[in-house]
């Protein structure tokens, strides 16, 4: 796992932040799939089932606690799985109407149709849903291809029947997440239009007459907390956090564009829920890390229901639009930008008989003492939102103060023994 370096000399330091002008507007996102290894619909075993809904639990609570935005999109396998051992039909706790019905989730569906494997389309898992008791705030495509035939998003622009339910008709409204097989060709814009054409050029174009609305998920590669092939995370928390508030940092210190309306989604995936060790407080710490960028309005958190909403009040003129390439958007991930990401302190600075440790962060991490050849001289396990070190029984001099995260990443203060 990547570890981040982060040299502070100088403690007590204020940041200060540029004032707000343009936020960065966000959410969380999670897919389950279809071909995730927990056969959540199986007919007889609940197990299955019974797993991902406590880790999923514990990943809403965390959200709601901390008032933070998340679409649960799902796919049938895990509906199915709700109805069979959550009796959703009947229970309104069932998790999928459970979390429905919180203020901070949106429950939405996310499909690979295919006839024989997965019968289901975005009508039949509408459907689903609604026989789960959840009313669905807007209708949204989780996920499509947004160039080629393989299911192509234009299937949608008018009302569809369900494949399996075909009594049952659903219109779409929002297209977010345009992919391509196996993400290696993924549309990363920020911002709000309605595509034209399932093809390179067409789908950034924006047509004022188009019947689906596109909500870009901005640079969803440097900001998602998902597994590569390895089961490792791509991105550890401390890395998405600074490049959360890199972007709000260059968005908020540049003009705005005309329209300007940054759009932004966090992935996770309901199967990483079950290999990552305590999920949900990955989830707490990336929430903790960008707190007082939420608390001065340079990050919004919104849902992908909320942000469409928010657009259609301020642009009653089907001709606006906003898109802006990830690529267009300059930021930096570690050194001075880290540094604020944990709101770190260690004092006093000269020491001479305990070194004070604070941050925003309540999470536990090893702290680690060294001299200035590399030996270490004391080891501890702290809660870093308030820890204290006695550094009483050390020479006088220059150490090296190591802080390790739970996700590998490193923070490393230079202090003054007295």
């Amino acid at each position: 796992m990547r570890s981040l370096f982060l040299f502070l000399f100088v403690c007590f330091a204020t940041i200060e932040l540029p004032a707000q002008s343009t936020p960065l507007y966000l959410n969380f996102v999670s897919h389950n799939e279809i071909t995730d290894p927990l056969d959540y619909d199986h007919p007889f075993n609940p197990t299955y089932y019974q797993q991902i809904k406590e880790l999923a639990v514990a990943v809403c609570d965390t959200i709601i606690a901390k008032q933070a935005k998340y679409n649960m999109q799902v796919d049938a396998n895990l509906i199915k799985g709700a109805l069979i051992h959550d009796n959703a039909a009947t229970n309104p706790n069932d998790l999928l109407e459970w979390a429905n019905n919180s203020p901070y989730i949106d429950v939405d569906g996310h499909n690979h149709f295919d006839q024989f494997a997965n019968p289901y389309n975005y009508a039949d898992l509408a459907y689903l849903l609604d026989s789960c008791g959840v009313v669905l705030n807007r209708n949204i495509l989780g996920g499509v291809a947004w160039k080629g035939p393989l299911e192509s998003w234009t299937q949608y622009l008018n009302p569809v029947h369900g494949f399996t339910f075909t009594d049952f008709v659903w219109q779409a409204e929002i297209l977010w997440g345009p992919a391509t097989p196996g993400h290696g060709d993924d549309f990363q814009y920020f911002g709000i239009w309605r595509p034209t054409a399932p093809t390179e050029l067409g789908f950034g174009m924006h047509n004022p007459s188009g019947n689906l609305t596109a909500i870009g998920g901005g640079c969803k590669g440097d900001i998602g907390f998902v597994l590569d092939t390895t089961g490792t995370p791509k991105r550890s928390t401390h890395e998405i956090i600074a490049n959360l508030r890199g972007m709000a940092d260059y968005i908020n210190s540049n003009p705005p564009p005309p329209n300007a309306f940054y759009t932004a989604n966090m992935l996770i995936n309901f199967r990483d829920f079950t290999e990552v060790p305590n999920f949900a407080d990955s989830i707490a710490t990336i929430i903790d890390g960008i707190q007082d960028y939420v608390d001065e309005g340079k990050i919004v958190w919104l849902t992908l229901a909320e942000k469409y909403d928010l657009w259609q009040s301020l642009h009653s003129d089907p001709a606006d639009y906003f898109l802006q390439a990830c690529e267009d958007i300059v930021y930096t991930g570690s050194s001075e930008v880290f540094a604020s990401t944990i709101n770190l302190s260690v004092y006093p600075n000269p020491a001479s008989s305990f070194l004070n440790i604070r941050s925003q962060l309540s999470e536990t991490a090893t702290i680690r003492i060294y001299d200035l050849l590399g030996n270490v001289l004391m080891t501890e396990s702290m809660a870093v939102d308030s820890a204290m070190l006695d550094v009483s029984g050390l020479r006088k001099g220059f150490y090296l103060l190591s802080i390790e995260f739970k996700d590998g990443t490193i923070a490393t203060v230079k202090f003054l023994k007295a």
